[in-house]
């Protein structure tokens, strides 16, 4: 049995505006280790709190003036969160549009 299967989560990649990268310490493109994009979450709220608070409501859910890609699809709702990620793949936050 080879314990690394299940221990190893995906490294995936996080593009954050550059809005934000000014509370990642400049970088606008972090690693993260993670099977689904709520555990993506909870790595950045580990790892990079400050990006985390701008994403997030103190209850953990993504704030409306955000969006979340992955494979271009916007995610919505907390079936979104559930969705499996790919090593390599690209997971890109976006502000949303404001209605004028």
């Amino acid at each position: 049995m080879n314990d690394m299967d299940h221990e190893e989560k995906t490294t995936v990649m996080l593009r954050l505006p550059s809005t934000l990268s000014i509370y990642s310490g400049g970088k606008s493109q972090l690693l993260l280790q993670a099977d689904t994009v709520e555990q993506l979450l909870h790595e950045l709220q580990c790892q990079h709190h400050m990006v985390w608070e701008h994403l997030c409501t103190e209850h953990g859910h993504i704030r409306n003036h955000i969006q979340i890609f992955v494979n271009n699809e916007l995610i919505t709702g907390d079936d979104g969160l559930k969705i499996l990620l790919k090593p390599g793949q690209e997971v890109v936050v976006l502000p949303a549009a404001i209605d004028a």
